[in-house]
């Protein structure tokens, strides 16, 4: 398997710093060697994990033991590069905001690229197509059929053998898990939301769900998996606006979408903290 370098640590989390690409060759390695004992997790936090780690530590392990950690959100790519600034002053923060978000050459010096929910699951969903990887979902819409039919509209090749719902009750779950397993599957999508599905990922992570597991939140949402919701224009993705796409989509997001502030404000604090001289 191809070696990833060093992790980038963020207010506590880790984060492996690779592309999207480098990813899919993660994968296709795993899907290619000889099966193992465990499954293959890949969970992608954004700014939300952050506050669930550090008033859950089973949280935070779920996520830090994980097989790779992909940073789902610019505001955290935007973090490694802003934690890395020589001289953290505020006028500097506020062209980091108002600048170094719309300059890659800023922006990627230590997270190359951001997993980009949808684009990411795109195009491994037609490198699943392409080597006839056996497909599953647990969770993503109430509709389990729309979903299924989305998906195989969009990806007539995809292997999807089934969709589960995520609705399940704890005396439920032995037998869900015993469903799963059966499948044999190579790639389960696992879209229960944050923080259940990397619990649920790392509590499972021997039981044979499938080789590779992956955490996807609400990807299969959208129109180009399936699901009825647009994503934002191309312009807004580059710019890091998507989450206010989102929120003119669901209004009823705007508790969560504070805390993309909230996150930037304490990094800044942060970066001031690390340069803050010990007393002896």
């Amino acid at each position: 398997m191809k070696s990833v370098k060093d992790r980038i640590i963020i207010d506590g989390l880790e984060f492996d710093p690779v592309t999207q690409l480098q990813v899919l060759a993660h994968i296709t390695d795993v899907l290619d060697a000889k099966k193992t004992s465990k499954s293959f997790r890949i969970v992608k936090p954004y700014v939300e994990f952050f506050e669930g780690a550090r008033r859950n530590s089973a949280v935070r392990e779920a996520l830090t033991s994980a097989d790779l950690v992909v940073a789902d959100s610019v505001a955290v790519q935007w973090a490694a590069a802003w934690l890395k600034e020589v001289s953290p002053t505020f006028p500097r923060f506020v062209w980091s905001l108002a600048v170094g978000l719309r300059r890659p050459a800023w922006l990627s010096r230590y997270i190359p690229e951001r997993g980009e929910g949808a684009s990411a699951t795109h195009r491994l969903l037609l490198a699943a197509c392409q080597h006839g990887w056996r497909v599953g979902i647990l969770g993503g819409p109430e509709d389990n059929q729309a979903t299924t039919n989305g998906l195989l509209e969009i990806y007539p090749l995809l292997q999807l053998q089934k969709v589960w719902s995520g609705y399940f009750s704890q005396t439920e779950e032995s037998r869900l898990v015993r469903d799963i397993a059966g499948q044999n599957l190579d790639i389960l999508f696992v879209a229960l939301g944050f923080p259940k599905q990397e619990l649920f990922m790392a509590e499972h992570n021997k039981d044979g769900l499938a080789r590779v597991m992956l955490g996807e939140g609400g990807t299969f949402d959208y129109a180009e998996m399936g699901g009825t919701l647009h994503r934002a224009p191309v312009w807004m993705r580059r710019s890091g606006l998507e989450w206010l796409w989102r929120l003119g989509l669901q209004p009823g997001r705007i508790g969560r979408q504070m805390s993309i502030p909230r996150f930037m404000w304490r990094i800044f604090k942060l970066s001031r903290q690390s340069r803050t001289p010990h007393a002896s």
